[in-house]
């Protein structure tokens, strides 16, 4: 663990504007004890070829926005995991990656919470903090150091079903927006990924192969939140 207090100013507010679950704040890699020396391995290869500038606007690089999609049964540590990411990067990355005036670089949201704040977007009047928030997750805003460049989308799978299917377009459309913008994101879900076609459609369903180091969370020691 890390005391959030002990970084820089420009880096602990980083931390602290990620949107990160308080009980989060602090875990380093190195803290995730459940999860395999495999996937460790794979996750700090990740952040080396983003520090390398191979992921992240890595234009003609074939990892360019390529992110990580974490599945798997509650409680097997994704959320933990994925929040471990983006503050390893926040507190290590130099500025080459991120630039000091990054707004945030790093971001953390549910999948409901992205569609309730979609849905904010669409009011009559929407406040300006709102909208820039929205334009930065989706790495659409004009003022590119608004723009998130490491994204986590938490609990795709938990959100309210519609039936109209605009749950499963804002999906789609996140996850496509960002990539095609080499900005990455780390995915958590409780849905198998063979399982993502049936829920969300083929197109995002195959979109996963392209998008993401694919990867299964499973703990030996069954859900650590029982633990």
């Amino acid at each position: 663990m890390f005391n959030v207090n002990d970084l820089k100013l420009r880096r602990n507010t980083w931390i602290r504007s990620a949107g990160l679950p308080s009980h989060l704040i602090g875990w380093e890699l190195s803290d995730c004890l459940e999860v395999s020396e495999n996937t460790l391995s794979i996750v700090k290869g990740w952040l080396h070829k983003v520090q390398s500038g191979k992921i992240i606007d890595a234009i003609g690089e074939r990892t360019c926005g390529k992110g990580l999609a974490f599945y798997g049964s509650p409680g097997n540590g994704k959320t933990t995991l994925a929040a471990s990411i983006i503050q390893e990067a926040m507190r290590t990355f130099s500025q080459d990656v991120f630039s000091l005036n990054d707004a945030r670089p790093c971001y953390f949201i549910t999948y409901a919470s992205l569609v309730d704040l979609k849905g904010l977007t669409m009011e009559e009047y929407v406040d300006e903090s709102t909208q820039n928030l929205f334009a930065g997750i989706m790495g659409e805003h004009k003022d590119e150091y608004r723009n998130i460049k490491i994204l986590v989308l938490d609990d795709v799978g938990r959100e309210h079903p519609s039936g109209s299917g605009w749950n499963k377009n804002l999906l789609h459309h996140v996850l496509r927006s960002r990539f095609n913008r080499g900005l990455p994101t780390i995915v958590t879900s409780n849905i198998l990924q063979e399982k993502w076609p049936e829920w969300y459609g083929e197109a995002t369903g195959s979109f996963t192969h392209e998008a993401f180091a694919n990867i299964e969370l499973k703990s030996e020691k069954g859900d650590l939140r029982r633990i």
